[in-house]
């Protein structure tokens, strides 16, 4: 399988950002329960926006997304392609160019059942370690993302995910479908 470049950008949800988010975001974002959620989910969208621009060439609050079947955003009419995911206070942000990409991370929690979650997926020959599954899990997540599809459907097999680097105590993966995914990490300024 050939492989080609995703840019990876990993985000401290701690961290506050210029708020670039559209009314529609904003709607959404006042839907959570708990503040703390909501900060982050501002935060995540804000940084993405700001680092969409840069591929974009658009001013960050500018942006229009569109959305999947399964709710993956998207640029319309850009050869820019991307995902984001965030969990406690991390976000990952992973861009290619024209090429569908997902990411996935996750916290690691000892009170989540991982293997029993992989199977209820249909995942076999299952890892022993928590760790790993946790691994499992974020590959399997990140091919349905970059599928565009729903968790449940099983990606198909010419979407290849790769481990990324993760901050202590979360795990994460990111795919391609087509190609074998070159992680080059990037840094927020």
């Amino acid at each position: 399988m050939d492989t080609h470049p995703v840019e990876l950008w990993t985000i401290s949800l701690t961290r506050d950002y210029p708020s670039h988010i559209s009314e529609d975001e904003a709607a959404r974002a006042n839907r959570f329960k708990f503040d703390a959620d909501r900060v982050r989910w501002i935060r995540a969208r804000s940084a993405l926006r700001m680092i969409l621009s840069r591929y974009a060439g658009e001013d960050p609050g500018n942006l229009v997304f569109a959305y999947g079947k399964h709710g993956k955003p998207s640029i319309p009419f850009s050869h820019v392609q991307f995902n984001l995911s965030h969990a406690g206070d991390w976000a990952i942000i992973a861009v290619s160019r024209s090429i569908p990409v997902g990411v996935d991370i996750e916290r690691m929690r000892l009170s989540v059942d991982m293997a029993a979650l992989l199977r209820r997926l249909g995942e076999a020959d299952l890892p022993p370690t928590e760790p790993e599954l946790y691994q499992s899990w974020t590959r399997r997540e990140a091919r349905s993302k970059a599928a565009g599809g729903a968790l449940f459907d099983k990606p198909a097999d010419n979407i290849c995910a790769i481990d990324i680097a993760a901050p202590a105590g979360y795990s994460a993966s990111v795919a391609l479908v087509g190609y074998k995914p070159v992680a080059e990490y990037r840094t927020m300024p």
